[in-house]
């Protein structure tokens, strides 16, 4: 173990990938502990329990979809939309990389499990329900400035750009959900042609 912000961040990571071996209901200490290679007593002296655990955990998840470089200018807002959305439904290794020391093997499906438990969690957990509505809102704003980029580029119509990020945030958990959830194949992808429908129709045309 290392500096103490390296040390949470390699809880953070074990519990994250604990909870996708075990849920959110078999999840105990014991194996975060066992996933992290260490007596899970030493737990304790960074987090207060395992809720205050996974709801700091929420932040790695954050780091996977919302490129740190967010702020930076934008030229082609189609593509960086479109890049945004592929990252949300088919994670990059070396994008999960760069924001977790030791990432699990599927980030795709790890990512989805964790977002299915953790959002159902909150149905019912009022403090898991105000970090799931500021980790929603970070994404929505995400898409609306790019959006309100593209229109002032005039790559896009002038469209309301917090409604059309609402609903190109709604594919994407309806997405997420149903892969994780169901056997139907194909979801992620058909969510894509969606998105794909919605940028064609907000552009100007060539």
């Amino acid at each position: 173990m290392s500096s103490r912000p390296e040390t949470e961040q390699r809880i953070r990571e074990a519990a994250f990938r604990a909870l996708v071996k075990h849920g959110y209901a078999d999840l105990s200490v014991k194996d975060i502990g066992e996933e992290l290679g260490q007596n899970p007593s030493i737990i304790y002296h960074y987090f207060d329990s395992k809720d205050d655990l996974l709801l700091s955990m929420l932040d790695v998840f954050v780091d996977i979809f919302i490129d740190r470089q967010a702020e930076n200018p934008i030229t082609d807002v189609k593509a960086e939309l479109r890049e945004f959305v592929g990252q949300i439904l088919h994670p990059k290794p070396a994008r999960v990389k760069q924001v977790m020391f030791a990432p699990p093997s599927d980030i795709e499906k790890a990512t989805s499990r964790v977002f299915v438990e953790l959002w159902a969690h909150a149905t019912w957990d009022s403090d898991f329900r105000r970090k799931t509505t500021i980790v929603e809102n970070r994404l929505r704003e995400t898409v609306a400035r790019m959006i309100r980029t593209g229109i002032e580029l005039e790559q896009f119509r002038p469209v309301d750009p917090e409604l059309t990020a609402d609903h190109i945030l709604f594919l994407l958990k309806q997405g997420i959900h149903t892969r994780t959830t169901t056997n139907r194949d194909g979801a992620v992808d058909r969510v894509q042609t969606l998105v794909e429908g919605i940028i064609a129709d907000i552009s100007h045309e060539s």
